[in-house]
């Protein structure tokens, strides 16, 4: 499978609220949510993984509001669709992303620790072993 097409799975789970990838994973939204919303929200996320390579990530909900343009609760709500997409094969069944802890600063800002599923988790180290993201 090439680079390209690890994107485009990625792509069709965060487009479409319901359905089966070519490999035969199906997926299922559980919560609704902007679709373009959610989608800025992951890019900022796969822009944090493609820099740290961590699976686990903490970002602030505000940081990102003010990135995307959007309110900090549009963001909570879109952290919480990440959360709700669920992934099954084979009978196994997984969440694309899990929501790791949650927190309140002094000075309100709202900090989300988030971590990719296994499925995901593959992709994108698929995607990181095909090719370098930067070549000097």
């Amino acid at each position: 499978m090439e680079r390209v097409d690890s994107y485009r799975m990625i792509q069709c789970v965060l487009s479409n609220p319901n359905g089966t990838l070519e490999s035969g994973v199906t997926f299922r939204w559980t919560c609704d949510g902007d679709e373009r919303i959610v989608g800025l929200v992951f890019d900022l996320l796969l822009d944090r993984y493609f820099l740290h390579k961590k699976t686990s990530l903490h970002t602030e909900a505000q940081e990102i509001a003010r990135s995307t343009g959007c309110r900090p609760e549009e963001v909570v709500r879109a952290f919480a669709c990440l959360s709700g997409i669920r992934l099954e094969s084979n009978h196994i069944v997984e969440r694309f992303m899990v929501i790791e802890g949650a927190d309140i600063s002094q000075q309100g800002e709202i900090g989300v620790t988030v971590r990719f599923g296994g499925w995901l988790t593959h992709q994108l180290h698929q995607i990181c072993q095909r090719e370098p993201m930067f070549s000097y």
